[in-house]
């Protein structure tokens, strides 16, 4: 199904909604797994093509997982690297899973975001967030900006660092930095995951409108296709 819209609204669990409105009239396809915003149906794209459909692409994975952090109760912040294969992406994705699942089945259910990223020498780790996971972690006696550091004894693969959120905005806003062109090429691939996630996670709602809800406000950020107002 499509249909025509300039704005979208997102409404938050905790009330807060983000209003997006576009400078031209957009397609939106909705089906049952996701939402696309279409503007061209030719079989054949040309490279600035191609190159507007990667960043359009990486735009989506960032605002999905804000969206994810934003809606749901995450309380730490991770960073886990390896001490071997981290230059092995596949097998460094295979124990992430493998460690993911251990966790469930000692643990029992919890939510959870993992990226990867990739360090200057190329050595692959994850940064990531989860809620609702009692695992083994400890005070490491360090503080960054005056937030205690934790590692965590359930991560066998290598050096594990935690914190505890405090912000879900800048936590959010921090988590997709991480979502680069980098991590779509060269570490996961073309048709391969981008991130780890839990299933069941909240979403906000979704609303589309043909007017133009922002007149009259001031937008919290604008570029050449939209303007964002973020309401609380």
């Amino acid at each position: 199904m499509t249909r025509l819209y300039k704005t979208k609204i997102k409404s938050y669990p905790n009330g807060d909604k983000t209003l997006t409105v576009y400078k031209n009239a957009l397609i939106v396809k909705i089906d049952d797994d996701s939402i696309d915003v279409s503007i061209s149906e030719k079989t054949e794209k040309t490279d600035d093509e191609k190159e507007l459909e990667k960043i359009r692409n990486l735009w989506k994975i960032r605002t999905k997982i804000k969206d994810y952090v934003l809606s749901n109760e995450f309380n730490y912040f991770w960073t886990l690297t390896f001490d071997s294969d981290r230059y092995n992406y596949a097998v460094a994705f295979e124990k992430m899973g493998r460690w993911l699942e251990r966790m469930r089945k000692k643990h029992g259910k919890f939510d959870y975001i993992m990226i990867p990223e990739l360090h200057k020498d190329g050595a692959i780790h994850f940064h990531g967030v989860t809620g609702g996971l009692n695992a083994v972690i400890r005070d490491s006696g360090v503080k960054h900006k005056g937030v205690k550091v934790y590692n965590c004894s359930d991560w066998d693969h290598g050096f594990t660092t935690l914190t505890k959120i405090r912000s879900r905005e800048k936590t959010a806003s921090y988590i997709t930095k991480y979502v680069t062109k980098e991590m779509q090429n060269s570490i996961v691939g073309k048709g391969k995951k981008k991130y780890w996630c839990s299933r069941g996670l909240r979403v906000p709602a979704v609303e589309y409108s043909v007017q133009d809800l922002g007149l009259g406000l001031q937008p919290d950020y604008e570029n050449d296709t939209c303007l964002i107002y973020k309401i609380k």
